[in-house]
């Protein structure tokens, strides 16, 4: 078996949505499978912070809060069904605690550092309320027989998780809810590109970064960064999915333009209305 080779107890999920977002200045594809779970693309979250998806997905399965979050999913990339591997998206900042940020390009380490630092400190604050101790600093702590509280709380952990897990389902359609009322605000406003607009356009723009990597050794650990920057300074836009409808048809034509110029042929991805499957 080699190492990119899933094991037999990585699940195959069923794809019931896909949409690309915007994460930290790059695009992350998240999918919801059939259970209602969302899950990022783990070679994009890789790409954001410039590592190796090989080396995160032996760093994943071998951590036993992490392996349990990893699925496959079947996804059309334009050239075919392929599997990927993703990452839930509840596990995302405990994978990213993790992560070395050096490697991160300039403009995003300092926000990934500041994010993690933030992480950090809010897992503390959850544990400390969690034992009835203050929140900022261990120097709050007057008495270490204030310590003596962490035994009993953590006893109520299980009770209150379960309570926690039967909100989840009151949770997501609060969720809907208030998600139908931003449409409608939206709405609005100037119109945007459809989830299905944004489906295609991740689409080319992953085929427009894999032609660049073929051509470019340099840029094949993330060869999709400079894409989507190229793409949002032509447009000036600080996140793709903020381009407004009346410019997509210019966007579809500036990457396809890209790609011509960088390989000297078409790009033979067609735009289909299940890109947003």
């Amino acid at each position: 078996m080699s190492e990119l080779e899933p094991p037999p107890l990585t699940p195959l999920v069923d794809v019931q949505e896909r949409l690309p977002i915007t994460l930290f200045d790059d695009v992350a594809l998240a999918i919801r499978a059939g259970d209602g779970l969302i899950y990022l693309a783990l070679s994009d979250i890789c790409a954001v912070v410039n590592l190796a998806p090989s080396s995160q997905l032996r760093r994943i399965r071998s951590s036993e809060d992490l392996v349990d979050g990893l699925v496959r999913a079947a996804v059309d990339t334009g050239y075919g069904v392929k599997e990927q591997y993703f990452l839930q998206l509840e596990l995302y900042p405990l994978w990213l605690m993790g992560v070395n940020t050096r490697k991160a390009a300039v403009q995003t380490r300092g926000r990934l550092q500041h994010l993690k630092r933030y992480l950090i400190a809010e897992v503390y604050a959850a544990f400390a309320r969690l034992a009835g101790l203050p929140e900022t600093s261990s120097r709050a702590i007057e008495d270490l027989h204030d310590l003596d509280q962490i035994g009993g709380a953590l006893a109520d952990l299980t009770v209150r998780q379960q309570e926690i897990e039967a909100s989840q389902q009151r949770a997501r359609q609060a969720w809907k809810d208030l998600d139908a009322r931003v449409r409608a605000i939206e709405g609005h406003t100037e119109q945007v590109i459809t989830d299905a607009q944004r489906g295609y356009l991740y689409t080319i723009v992953q085929a427009w970064g894999q032609a660049r990597a073929a051509r470019d050794p340099e840029s094949a650990r993330n060869p999709y960064a400079a894409c989507w920057a190229t793409l949002k300074v032509r447009f000036r836009l600080s996140r793709y999915e903020d381009l407004p409808m009346r410019e997509y048809p210019a966007a579809v034509a500036f990457v396809r333009d890209a790609y011509r110029q960088l390989t000297g042929a078409d790009l033979d991805i067609p735009e289909q209305s299940t890109m947003d499957l």
